[in-house]
C-alpha cells in the first residue's frame, strides 16, 4: 500500500475521507452512513487521479459503475467540470486536454450497461442470437405466466405417482387458485438469479433442509452468506464508531463518552471475531450476550450540542445494526433451526425441483423468441467472463475477463450495498487479483440479502 500524501491545510475533507480519496495499492471498501459524502469521495478520487499526470492514470482506463444512468451522467459531468477548471488554471497542460477528449468514451456507466457492452462485444461466446431484444416487464410477466401454467398442469397430472407436489400446493396455494404458489416459485427463481450459480444454489439450499446435525449448518451456502452479510454490517458499525470517537474527542465534543465508545468498539470487534472463529451453533449465545453500556452524563454547558448529537446518532446506528443481527440472523438456537429445517425438507425439495424446471422452460421460451429479460444480461455477461472450467467452488477468469483486467487500472463501484452476488462476481472477474484494484463505497445501514 502506498503512503498517503498529507491533507492540505483547510481541506474540506475529513481525515477518513482524505484517506479514502488518496489511498491506493489494494482493494478498498468505504462503508459509511447515508449522507456522509461517499459518492463525493469516489468522484474526488477519480478527479485526483486523472488530473495528476505523474500518477499515470487516464480516464479511459477506469471503470466507474453505478446503478442509475442519471448517477453515471452526473459523475461524468462533475469530472468534466473539474478538468475544465484545472485547464483554466494551466491552459498549456496537454494531459488535461487529452483527458477531456477521452471523457466521452470513458467507461462511466451502469452495471447493466456494462453487461450489455460485454455481450455485444463477445456474443459469439454464448448461445444467444446477436439480434436479441430485451423483454419489457409486461411481456416477461405474460411469458412467465404461460410457462408456469403449462408446468403446473403437468405437475398436477404426475402428482398421482408422487404426491409431494400436492403437498407443496396444499402448503402454499389458496383454496381457489395457485396464485400464491405461482408467486413463490417466481420469487425463489428471481432470488436464485442473484447468485452466480443459481441451480447449484437452489439444490444446496434444498439439501440444507436435511442436515444431520447442527455442526453442518455452518457449511451451507445460505449460512455462509448470512455470516458474510454480518461481517460487512459489523465492519460498517466499527467505521461508525470510529467516526463517533473522532467527534467525541474534537474540541467541544463529549469526551466523557470516549470510554463507552471504546467498549462499544471492543464489543463490535469481538462479535466480528466470533463470526470468523466460532462455530455456527454457538453464535446464538455469543450475540445474545452482547450488550451495550450506557453513556456517561455530560453537562450541556461543556459540550457543543451538534457534536453530542452526532455522537449519539452514530452510536444509535451501531446499536441498530447489532440489534438487527441479534434478532434477524442470530435469533434462534442452532437446534431450533435444525428442527424447523427437517420438518420442511420434503416440501422444500419439491419446491426447488419446480423452480429449476420453471427456469429451464422459461429460458427455452425466451430463446425461441430471441429475447432475454433484464436479469439475463448479468448472467450472460458472467458466462462470458467466467472460464469454462470454473466450478461453484473455484471461479476462474476467462480470456475476455483477462482483457478487461488489462484494460482497467482501477474499478470503482458506487452504492456497493445494492450489488448482488452476480454483480459482485462480475466486478471481481474484471478486477486484478492481489493486491487488487477495486474501490467500492456503500451505505452500512442497508444491504440487500445475498444468497
Amino acid at each position: 500500500m502506498n503512503a498517503v500524501m498529507s491533507k492540505p491545510e483547510g481541506s474540506m475533507w475529513s481525515d477518513d475521507q482524505w484517506q479514502a480519496i488518496m489511498r491506493s495499492g489494494n482493494d478498498i471498501l468505504v462503508a459509511a452512513a447515508a449522507g456522509s459524502g461517499k459518492t463525493a469521495v469516489l468522484v474526488e478520487r477519480i478527479i485526483k487521479k486523472v488530473i495528476n499526470e505523474e500518477a499515470g492514470f487516464s480516464v479511459d482506463r477506469l471503470l466507474v459503475a453505478t446503478f442509475t444512468k442519471a448517477a453515471a451522467a452526473e459523475m461524468r459531468q462533475r469530472i468534466r467540470e473539474a478538468l475544465e477548471r484545472e485547464l483554466e488554471k494551466a491552459p498549456d497542460r496537454e494531459h488535461l486536454r487529452r483527458q477531456l477528449a477521452m471523457l466521452g468514451r470513458a467507461s462511466i456507466t451502469t452495471l447493466h450497461s456494462f453487461c450489455m457492452e460485454v455481450i455485444r462485444r463477445y456474443y459469439q461466446l454464448i448461445p444467444l442470437d446477436p439480434g436479441f431484444r430485451i423483454l419489457n416487464e409486461h411481456e416477461a410477466d405474460l411469458l412467465r405466466q404461460d410457462v408456469l401454467e403449462e408446468l403446473f398442469e403437468e405437475k398436477y397430472g404426475d402428482a398421482e405417482h408422487g404426491g409431494e407436489f400436492l403437498r407443496l400446493a396444499d402448503w402454499f396455494s389458496g383454496e381457489r387458485s395457485d396464485d400464491a404458489l405461482y408467486q413463490l416459485v417466481q420469487r425463489l427463481y428471481d432470488f436464485s438469479r442473484s447468485h452466480p450459480w443459481p441451480d447449484e444454489w437452489l439444490r444446496d439450499t434444498a439439501a440444507a433442509f436435511s442436515l444431520k446435525d447442527t455442526a453442518a449448518l455452518g457449511a451451507t451456502p445460505w449460512v455462509k452468506s448470512i455470516l458474510a452479510d454480518a461481517r460487512l454490517a459489523l465492519a460498517g458499525a466499527a467505521s461508525l464508531l470510529e467516526q463517533a470517537k473522532e467527534a467525541a474527542s474534537a474540541p467541544g465534543g463529549p469526551a466523557a463518552y470516549m470510554s463507552t465508545l471504546e467498549d462499544d468498539l471492543q464489543l463490535v470487534h469481538a462479535l466480528s471475531d466470533a463470526l470468523h472463529s466460532t462455530p455456527w451453533e454457538e453464535l446464538y449465545a455469543v450475540f445474545q450476550q452482547g450488550v451495550f453500556g450506557k453513556l456517561k452524563a455530560v453537562k450541556k454547558s461543556e459540550v457543543l450540542p451538534e457534536l453530542q448529537e452526532r455522537v449519539k446518532n452514530l452510536r444509535d446506528l451501531v446499536k441498530k445494526i447489532v440489534t438487527e443481527l441479534k434478532t434477524s440472523l442470530f435469533g434462534r438456537t442452532a437446534e431450533q433451526f435444525l428442527e424447523e429445517l427437517h420438518a420442511s425438507a420434503p416440501v422444500m425439495e419439491e419446491l426447488v425441483d419446480t423452480v429449476i424446471a420453471f427456469a429451464e422452460r422459461y429460458r427455452h421460451a425466451k430463446a425461441s423468441k430471441s429475447t432475454v429479460d433484464f436479469n439475463d444480461l448479468e448472467h450472460y455477461c458472467l458466462q462470458i467472463l467466467r472460464h469454462e472450467a470454473s466450478t461453484p467452488g473455484h471461479t476462474q477468469p476467462s480470456d475476455a475477463a483477462l482483457e478487461y483486467q488489462s484494460q482497467f487500472d482501477e474499478v470503482l463501484l458506487d452504492e456497493y450495498q445494492d450489488t448482488n452476488s452476480v454483480q459482485e462476481e462480475i466486478v471481481r472477474l474484471i478486477s486484478r487479483e492481489g493486491p487488487g484494484n477495486r474501490f467500492m463505497v456503500g451505505d452500512v445501514k442497508q444491504s440487500i440479502v445475498r444468497p
